[in-house]
């Protein structure tokens, strides 16, 4: 029997001083963590706190300019407490007015999006009358980590203070730290709460009942009702989950549900006494499912349930809680569903008591509709494109790259994988499209403009499928203007027209001040922030001859386009995308059975002889949705249903790719031209002509490095599990070692559910390869006869790693859309190099021919270190040099690189564009002189 013995309130003494002088602090904070419990120290630096329950507890002391202290103590019963606190002097710190200053649009969009995450949603009641104070005192850093997880975290010259007028707290929250990425958010320190004061009794009345409702459902509200046993009374059902079959496919009923994949929780044995009086342990090693019927609560999970629904899983299989519901350790938590929307804004002191009845929020289906709103607003993208030159002639190539633009970053990685680059002429038809693969955010590609074309006021036209789900105005229009053969443009040189961040400092070098025709020039540039720090950036260098192309100060900017980031707001609010996001090249179509009727069925596709192959499921019209195909120009794709006994039934027709409508006003830049006599000439390299790349390579002669330490040329997984950490599992199996190191992949994969993307009526399985070779499965997987069966049988004595692949699972094609298990094997070999390929039997099967990447090309330019018999052809080049991804040290900050001059005295415009690791757009301009 759990009791509920309370014991006497004690205090807390001590005396807080200067750590490098021993010098007492007068009027420095101490207080309880998470309470409103606290005080100040008197003229001799001491303190004496009353009131305090025994119990484990944080105790924290600050001081302005100096470094926040905290330490974890056990208050004893009977047995007073002295603790003395030795505070160290921060170093120096810039004033407000000093902080203010640095602060930008860009900042402004990070506060933004810190706020969402730390105060709450912008859509939540509480959340409007929530305010930081002192939001001047946060720097904000985005980035990459070391194994390319994007990252957004926060440091803090000060605590923050927080006035929340909806509950009538003010929080003063010592922050240490705050990190976001895609697996989730980390923030602590230690916070204390300062009641306001009103003379008002409206207001008073009014904070009392938002402390009431801030405590309805939530974590808190469940552990008190759980160890007290009235679950019941307090509108609470729990359930745990339930073992079920492999094959089992959970379903959005709830009536379903339950009895199949979840059951009632029981509080037998599930409360347990803590190891003092007032604490207590809730032990269950299976996640919880809890259901809040106290209020109702529109969801997405189930279509017959109209309440909050929270999931809680408790890491160790149990915690410990105080009497009045409070985690002692948090960190043993996990939370998601409606109680992880709680933030700051709801946030309640550790010793505040609730009344004897609590009353809901007024929640409403439009302020659901408005938190989706924000969580799809997260989910936009949008591409900008940065062009070797601003206009073109007939049978010239547009060199481009794209950069991709995100209203979260932090979303990227699982966003679109393919953008699609049209032409338009001036009557608005698309005369052009191509598809090309996007890569960390960034594309590389070139559009031949045929030499027939009609010059002019053309545009270039950029989306994914995925961003059709959104306003048109998110497709990016940019202005392509073709001139005549006949006719130049007005140069109108501008210097300086750099839009970089002021607190960004961007150099470019070359070897010398002036260079003569067909000289070498070796060019460096440098990143740093204004301390001097070394900045990764990916930037795109185009260098072009000025009397050639003009200079168009009114071209788009990478900056420019970056305003689409900084004042985006949420869109409309869609129930079900009409557009999936595309990881690769895309098959969609319709299943008719031998009657010609629609029907569901297994879909198998085959792309070539095997080189990638899947299965998706066509639903009750027969459609059906298939992404991640890899391949360039274009490939053969067999598909068919198969039946029980493994034969092709049916037929497949494909279906056309919607193209979006021109929808936009199309751009022009109003150039200013004038005739010329002769016909611009346009420059093709020799093909008996040397020529340089983008990078010189040096070989130098070294090991071959086999193919099973580069991963079969697959790339770097998201994770690596060694023979010694093999070793260390004591005989677990391969999918037991994957589960417990990577949370959330088991052995059905990543089973991806974005928005438009679904896997089937089957069970999904990652795709296995054992030694190089794909394990060969049926289609649809057999149960007991998958990759993942087989590795089950492995012995994990013979293995030697397996690396697992997520986010980076693209490279494989459709067959790794859930996931990727690479084993090496002590057995094993090296791939085969002399192996018959596979033939594939295509009787049955209805055959399609479709379009792939259009592959992106060298930019080749003339090399003149050696004297050749075709350097005798005249150099009219107008772009000398081009490179669409050129990356900055990660230590140094710099990149170098090197090309030739043409034959013209002129002047070159180096132009450098591009964003750097935390997504600031940097440009930079300079002018190279170039005379006989």
């Amino acid at each position: 029997m759990v009791s509920f013995l309370t014991s006497p309130a004690q205090s807390i003494t001590g005396v807080v001083i200067d750590s490098a002088t021993g010098s007492p602090l007068p009027f420095a904070n101490v207080f309880v963590d998470n309470t409103t419990i606290g005080t100040v120290t008197d003229a001799d630096g001491k303190y004496a706190l009353k009131g305090v329950s025994p119990g484990k507890m944080t105790l924290a002391a600050s001081f302005v300019g100096y470094i926040t202290k905290s330490v974890s103590i056990d208050l004893k019963e009977g047995e007073p407490l002295q603790k003395d606190f030795s505070l160290t002097p921060q170093e120096k710190q810039l004033d407000e007015v000093e902080l203010t200053s640095r602060r930008d649009r860009k900042w402004e969009k990070q506060l933004e999006r810190f706020e969402e995450v730390f105060i709450g949603s912008r859509y939540d009641p509480l959340v409007n009358k929530t305010k930081i104070l002192n939001p001047w005192a946060i720097d904000f850093e985005e980035g990459k980590t070391s194994n390319g997880m994007r990252y957004f975290s926060a440091t803090f010259n000060q605590p923050l203070e927080i006035e929340n007028l909806a509950l009538g707290y003010k929080l003063i929250y010592h922050l240490n730290v705050f990190s976001q990425t895609r697996n989730g958010t980390l923030y602590q320190g230690p916070v204390q709460f300062v009641e306001m004061d009103t003379l008002f009794e409206d207001l008073s009345k009014k904070w009392m009942e938002n402390r009431q409702k801030a405590y309805q459902s939530s974590l808190r509200h469940l552990f008190k009702s759980m160890i007290r046993n009235d679950l019941s009374a307090q509108h609470f059902d729990i359930y745990q989950s339930k073992s079920f079959a492999l094959t089992y496919i959970r379903t959005n009923s709830f009536d379903y549900e339950k009895g199949n994949s979840i059951e009632p929780f029981s509080l037998d044995r599930a409360i347990r006494p803590g190891q003092q009086i007032g604490e207590f342990k809730i032990v269950s090693s299976k996640r919880l499912e809890v259901h809040y019927t106290g209020m109702s609560w529109p969801n997405t999970y189930y279509h017959d349930v109209y309440h909050p629904i929270s999931w809680i899983t408790l890491k160790g299989g149990s915690t410990e809680v105080t009497s009045k519901g409070v985690p002692l350790d948090p960190s043993d938590i996990v939370i998601s569903g409606h109680m992880a929307r709680a933030r700051v804004a709801h946030l309640l002191p550790h010793n505040y008591t609730p009344g004897d009845t609590v009353s809901a929020f007024s929640s409403t289906e439009e302020i659901m509709i408005a938190q989706q709103q924000y969580k799809q607003n997260s989910l936009r993208e949008k591409p900008h494109l940065i062009t070797d030159k601003p206009y073109y002639y007939p049978g010239e190539t547009i060199w481009f790259s794209g950069q991709m633009l995100y209203q979260n970053a932090l979303m990227g990685d699982t966003l679109s994988r393919v953008l699609y680059v049209d032409v338009i002429n001036p009557f608005r038809q698309i005369v052009k499209t191509e598809a090309f693969p996007i890569e960390n955010g960034k594309v590389t590609g070139q559009l031949a403009l045929p030499s027939y074309i009609q010059a002019g006021d053309y545009n270039l036209r950029a989306y994914t499928r995925w961003m059709q789900n959104f306003p048109s105005s998110d497709i990016t229009y940019q202005p392509l203007p073709i001139i005549n053969l006949y006719e130049t443009v007005v140069n109108t040189t501008v210097l300086g027209d750099k839009t970089t961040d002021p607190d960004l400092l961007i150099s470019i070098n070359t070897d010398k001040d002036r260079y003569r025709p067909r000289d070498k020039v070796q060019v460096s540039l440098t990143v740093m922030d204004t301390d001097g720090g070394a900045i990764t950036s990916n930037l795109t260098v185009s260098i072009t001859d000025t009397l050639r192309v003009a200079s168009v100060p009114t071209s788009p900017t990478l900056q420019h386009a970056y305003n689409w980031v900084l004042n985006g707001k949420p869109t409309p609010y869609f129930t079900q995308p009409q557009h999936q996001i595309e990881y690769g090249i895309s098959v969609s179509g319709q299943f008719l059975n031998k009657k010609g009727e629609p029907e569901a069925a297994n879909i198998t596709i085959v792309q070539g002889e095997y080189e990638d192959y899947g299965v998706v499921a066509a639903d009750s019209t027969g459609k059906f949705w298939a992404s991640g195909l890899q391949f360039n120009d274009s490939s053969a794709i067999a598909m068919a249903a198969i039946n029980e006994k493994g034969r092709p039934h049916g037929s497949v027709v494909l279906a056309k790719q919607a193209v979006p409508e021109v929808k936009a006003q199309l751009t022009n830049l109003n150039l200013t031209v004038k005739e010329q006599e002769l016909p611009q000439p346009i420059f093709s390299l020799p093909t008996d002509v040397d020529y340089t790349l983008l990078n010189e390579v040096v070989v130098e002669s070294s090991k071959i490095e086999p193919l099973s330490e580069r991963n079969y040329g697959f790339g770097p997984g998201d994770k690596t599990f060694t023979q010694e950490d093999i070793q260390k599992s004591s005989g677990q199996g391969v999918m037991s070692i994957i589960e417990r190191g990577m949370p959330g992949f088991n052995r059905n994969g990543m089973y991806r559910k974005n928005y438009g993307t679904a896997r089937g009526n089957y069970y999904p399985t990652p795709l296995v390869i054992i030694d190089g070779q794909r394990f060969q499965e049926q289609a649809p997987p057999e149960p007991g006869n998958t990759g993942v069966d087989y590795l089950d049988r492995l012995n994990p004595a013979d293995i030697k790693s397996i690396t697992v692949y997520t986010y980076n699972a693209g490279v494989f094609g459709m067959a790794g859309f859930d996931g990727v298990i690479m084993v090496e094997t002590n057995l094993g070999g090296e791939r085969k190099q002399n192996e018959k390929p596979t033939i594939f039997n295509k009787d049955g099967f209805s055959l399609y021919t479709i379009k792939g990447y259009t592959p992106a090309q060298e930019f080749r330019a003339p090399n003149y270190s050696q004297r050749k018999e075709s350097h005798s052809e005249p150099d009219t080049r107008t772009t000398i040099y081009w490179n669409p991804s050129l990356v900055t040290d990660s230590e140094t900050g710099k990149a170098e690189f090197s090309f030739y001059a043409a034959d013209s005295p002129t002047v070159y415009r180096i132009v450098v564009e591009g964003m750097t690791e935390d997504n600031t757009p940097v440009r930079e301009v300079r002018y190279l002189q170039v005379s006989n």
